[in-house]
């Protein structure tokens, strides 16, 4: 009895790899925790697209939007491990834990990070009441007179970039808080706000129409897709070491057989050249590394996140 026992034991884990090397062998659902025509829901078809050419299989997307996202990645967290439920998500998966203890998950145990997706600095734009055109001339502007950065909502990303910078650069700031990212850019366009940060993805097409001014590129150094807009670092601005992201999840406990197939699928995908056109028509470069160094990004932004909101007294509203 025991010796079957054993044999059934090592069958059950042999078994383990084949099936993740068969999958998907149905259909796949990709949720979308936000409304279509955002750039999340752009990457996330064109994700969706060429893991169906790879895997032979549909991947159907659907659009949860609500809460930040917080309502599309908890029914993911309530699906099977088995990967045929999927999540794209940004780094809301980081900022929303750092202040709302209420979720209706765990967001370390229920959730498991598959793979970066696409990856890009956090841009900060001006609206027409700035009159800098520089990063170094905006600093003094904002020692004249009361500067006003718009949030996308309390506990964003775009709020958590702006207090980081409002920190690091020693700026006398208040942010302002809207419904959504749409909404914090309108109201910087019709002069309510001074500032908004989020990703390059999101501002670029209002900077490229002339709408608003980019004023720095948060990070340590420029980025490869815009190499004329100045990096925060060459202001004498440190410590900011942040990207904005998209990136793919399942589930708690799956497999890791499965997991670092899809990670490897995903890394396939964005290979192709048609997946690299989307990523460069929206200033975003593929994302790299295997899902462990994905999940030690994502828990380490938990980290950062956490400590700003304790250290900023930031909660949600």
């Amino acid at each position: 009895m025991k010796l079957m026992s054993a044999a059934l034991l090592a069958l059950g884990l042999a078994a383990t790899p084949a099936l993740a090397q068969d999958f998907p062998t149905k259909p796949v659902t990709l949720i979308v925790p936000y409304s279509g025509g955002g750039s999340t829901d752009l990457i996330g078809r064109q994700l969706a697209h060429e893991l169906s050419l790879i895997w032979k299989q549909p991947v159907v997307v659907e659009n949860r939007a609500g809460a930040g996202s917080m309502l599309g990645t908890a029914f993911l967290a309530q699906a099977a491990p088995d990967g045929y439920t999927i999540l794209v998500n940004t780094p809301a998966m980081a900022t929303a834990p750092a202040v709302q203890d209420d979720l209706p998950f765990d967001p370390k145990a229920d959730i498991t990070p598959i793979a970066m997706v696409a990856t890009s600095p956090y841009l900060a734009v001006s609206g027409k009441a700035v009159k800098a055109t520089t990063f170094k001339d905006f600093i003094a502007e904002a020692k004249e007179r009361p500067m006003f950065f718009a949030t996308a909502g309390v506990g964003t990303s775009s709020h958590f970039t702006e207090e980081l910078l409002i920190q690091q650069g020693g700026l006398d700031a208040d942010v302002v808080h809207f419904s959504s990212g749409g909404d914090a850019q309108v109201n910087l366009m019709g002069g309510h706000a001074d500032v908004y940060i989020s990703n390059t993805a999101s501002v670029m097409p209002y900077v490229n129409n002339g709408q608003v001014k980019p004023l720095v590129m948060l990070g340590s150094e420029r980025f490869e897709l815009l190499p004329d807009i100045e990096a925060s670092a060459e202001t004498g601005v440190a410590g900011i070491d942040v990207d904005s992201w998209v990136g793919l999840f399942g589930p708690g406990k799956m497999d890791a057989a499965l997991i670092e197939k899809i990670n490897a699928d995903v890394h396939t995908a964005l290979a192709t050249e048609s997946f690299r056109k989307v990523l460069k028509d929206n200033y975003v470069v593929e994302g790299k590394g295997g899902a462990a160094e994905f999940k030690k990004q994502v828990e380490d932004e938990m980290t950062l996140w956490k400590g700003l909101a304790e250290e900023r007294k930031i909660v949600a509203q």
